[in-house]
């Protein structure tokens, strides 16, 4: 009879995961490395999740969730730019505190790996594309597919966490120049 599973095995597992995958890529990221750092047997690693795959892919929908609940006092009811601000400098935050889940994001992003569930907008998604489809009412980006302005609103934001990360010391500046060049990049003004 299979042991049951333990919510903090689970848990010591994504873990585990993550700062692996940070330190060392997630190809680079043997399931035997992550289960040695969790603690446990490779065998119990798949107990918790049949695959590494499936292993990312829960990491990644836990580093989401994790960052939707950033958002507890998001501006509803104010103008696009105040919106996109609030997401903008939780971006950055996420970034500053916590950067490793902010390069494994990245890096899962990237990697082709992630199940078709994984990429349904969350809140933040979601708010990033009222706020910035409001932006670029009546310009030319207005035809603009929203799912690309996301993307658009993620990479100038992970630029700027790289920098930023890299050169602590110009973080306010480039916080506030990323963001005038966002805005005015949707608005054209």
């Amino acid at each position: 009879m299979a042991r049951p599973r333990s919510g903090d095995k689970q848990k010591a597992i994504l873990d585990a995961a993550l700062r692996i995958c940070a330190e060392r890529g997630i190809g680079a990221a043997p399931t035997s490395a992550i289960s040695k750092a969790a603690g446990i047997a490779e065998g119990s690693l798949f107990t918790y999740f049949k695959t590494k795959e499936e292993l990312l892919n829960e990491l990644y929908a836990t580093l989401r969730r994790e960052f939707s609940q950033l958002l507890p006092d998001f501006p509803h009811g104010q103008g696009a730019r105040t919106r996109l601000r609030y997401i903008w400098d939780k971006f950055l935050d996420l970034g500053a505190r916590h950067p490793e889940q902010w390069k494994v994001m990245a890096q899962l992003r990237a990697s082709g790996r992630l199940y078709r569930e994984n990429e349904t907008p969350n809140f933040a998604v979601v708010e990033l594309i009222k706020a910035s489809g409001e932006a670029v009412q009546g310009n030319e980006l207005s035809s603009v597919p929203p799912e690309y302005l996301v993307l658009m609103v993620r990479s100038q934001a992970e630029i700027t966490v790289e920098f930023i990360n890299a050169h602590p010391d110009s973080a306010r500046l480039c916080r506030e120049m990323g963001f005038k060049m966002l805005w005015n990049g949707l608005t054209g003004k």
